[in-house]
C-alpha cells in the first residue's frame, strides 16, 4: 500500500506541535498551511504509520498517510478519422488547438482514428478551461489544417467526458482556486 519511507520527498513545509489529549486519544493538529497544500479536508480518511530507524541513535516518526491525489474533470473530447496522414500529423494539429492528450485508437488501411482531450488541469499548472462549444467553434479549422497537410477528414465528433488525473500535487490546485470551475473536483483515495 505504501511506498518505502525513502523514496518519499520531504515537503518543505514543516511545522513544531505538542500533542493533546481528547477523551482516551492523543490529537496532533494539522495547521492551515499544510491543510491548504494538500488540500485536505475534515472528515478525510487517512492512515497513520509508526515509523523508526537508527542513524545510530533512535528516530521515530508518525507517517499521516492520506491515499492517492485524483482529479476528476469534466473534459471536451474530440473523436476524429482521418486518411492520408499519420498520427503524427494529427497529435501535432490537436496540440497546437490546444489538447492536452492525444491518443490513436487504431490505423488500418490508411485511416488513423484517434481522440483528444482538452482538459484543464495538468500535472503542473491549470489553464482555462475549454467547453464543449469552444471545441466545436474550432472544428472547421483544424479541418482546414488537417487537409492542408495532405489529410482528408472522415469524421469529427465532440462530446464531453469525465477525466480521471491522478499525476497531480494538490498545491497546483490550491494555488489555482479561483480560476476552478464546477467541472473540476478531486479527493484522495486511501
Amino acid at each position: 500500500m505504501v511506498g518505502s519511507a525513502l523514496s518519499w520527498v520531504e515537503d518543505t513545509v514543516s511545522f513544531r506541535g505538542v500533542i493533546r489529549r481528547s477523551g482516551n486519544s492523543l490529537i496532533a493538529t494539522i495547521p492551515p498551511e499544510l491543510s491548504q497544500r494538500f488540500l485536505i479536508r475534515e472528515g478525510q480518511e487517512y492512515v497513520i504509520m509508526g515509523m523508526s530507524r537508527m542513524t545510530p541513535d533512535f528516530e521515530g516518526a508518525l507517517q499521516i498517510y492520506l491515499g492517492f491525489f485524483v482529479v476528476l474533470e469534466k473534459a471536451p473530447k474530440l473523436e476524429m478519422a482521418v486518411e492520408g496522414v499519420d498520427f503524427s500529423v494529427l497529435e501535432k494539429v490537436l496540440k497546437s488547438f490546444g489538447a492536452v492528450e492525444v491518443v490513436q485508437t487504431s490505423s488500418d488501411n490508411g485511416l488513423v482514428k484517434c481522440y483528444a482531450l482538452f482538459t484543464a488541469v495538468e500535472k503542473n499548472r491549470v489553464r482555462v478551461q475549454k467547453t464543449v462549444e469552444e471545441v466545436t467553434k474550432i472544428l472547421p479549422v483544424v479541418k482546414k489544417e488537417i487537409e492542408a497537410r495532405g489529410g482528408v477528414v472522415k469524421s469529427m465528433d465532440v462530446s464531453e467526458v469525465m477525466c480521471e488525473n491522478r499525476q497531480v500535487d494538490p498545491a497546483v490546485l490550491a494555488k489555482s482556486q479561483s480560476r476552478l470551475e464546477k467541472n473540476i473536483a478531486w479527493k484522495w483515495e486511501v
